[in-house]
């Protein structure tokens, strides 16, 4: 196995922890080298078992049987996929413990939290959930972020993304963590947003925009064109993830006719909410095509 390839593995696995300002920037000055950028995403190619799990995490298992046949290669990473699922269920039933998962920065799409929760990263986001029995807590590192939390009366969702906490209970909001200042956009629902460590705070209507400096949270004057709370900003999100967000607005569902197609990477800016023109713009932009069915959309190979 070539070193970059080993170094890949190694690093997709790191990504997975919480890592120092230090390992990160260590982590970007080898991934911008010629050839590493490749590697490593070679590396996150691995099955990836159950909603909660990291694919990084199997594929850095996997990769060191990989000189060796097909059929043994698989075994053993079939194995390394079901340790880790019986590590992780034991990790979650210890009592109080924490749960630790996370994104690698090169990896944006969807992560479904152990509550049913679904976190949406774009522009080389990362997160880091940490539930406990009181609450659920998630620190985002970067890039930008949509939630969809699920309704938990009893545990508030609280996003940290530098000095910023936005608290939510059952909602869907955005955060723009790109900048030193994080911005938090209300899509739907209440959340109210805060400067970590203090009692300034600010609840926001759907619609509203706010950034929280140093000097505490304060409401963002609204924009000359507002984005649609249908809009969506994909960064190499997965097919299948686009389709799901378009499906939830209740509009004309669309489908695909081959389950494969789901994983094909999408860029770009789309209003899901209009299911016509998303789906003549995915079978555009993927070489597909889009049959109206009347009641559906189906998208499939030509």
């Amino acid at each position: 196995m070539r070193r970059a390839d080993s170094e890949a593995a190694d690093w997709a696995a790191k990504m997975h922890g919480s890592l120092t300002e230090a390992e990160r920037a260590a982590f970007a000055a080898w991934h911008a080298k010629p050839g590493h950028a490749d590697a490593y995403a070679e590396a996150e190619e691995h099955y990836v078992l159950g909603a909660s799990m990291s694919r990084q995490r199997i594929g850095a298992r996997a990769r060191p049987s990989q000189s060796a046949p097909r059929q043994l290669r698989w075994a053993v990473a079939a194995v390394a996929a079901v340790s880790i699922a019986i590590g992780f269920a034991w990790h979650l039933g210890k009592p109080g413990d924490v749960e630790q998962i996370a994104a690698g920065p090169m990896l944006p799409g969807q992560l479904r939290l152990a509550d049913g929760s679904t976190v949406t990263l774009m522009d080389g986001a990362w997160a880091e959930p940490q539930f406990t029995t009181s609450e659920r807590r998630v620190r985002l590192h970067g890039g930008r972020a949509r939630f969809e939390v699920a309704h938990d009366a009893n545990r508030p969702f609280i996003v940290v993304a530098g000095r910023s906490e936005t608290v939510a209970l059952g909602t869907v909001f955005e955060i723009d963590a790109r900048e030193a200042i994080p911005k938090v956009t209300l899509v739907k629902g209440s959340v109210e947003v805060r400067l970590s460590g203090t009692g300034h705070s600010l609840r926001l209507a759907p619609g509203e925009r706010a950034e929280v400096s140093d000097t505490g949270p304060r409401l963002l004057p609204e924009m000359a064109n507002p984005v649609p709370a249908t809009m969506l900003a994909a960064n190499n999100l997965p097919l299948g993830a686009v389709l799901d967000a378009a499906n939830k607005t209740g509009g004309k569902p669309i489908r695909l006719d081959d389950p494969a197609l789901a994983s094909l990477p999408v860029t770009g800016r789309f209003d899901v909410a209009d299911g016509d023109s998303l789906a003549r713009k995915l079978a555009a932009a993927l070489g597909l095509s889009a049959e109206d069915k009347g009641n559906e959309i189906i998208l499939r190979k030509k």
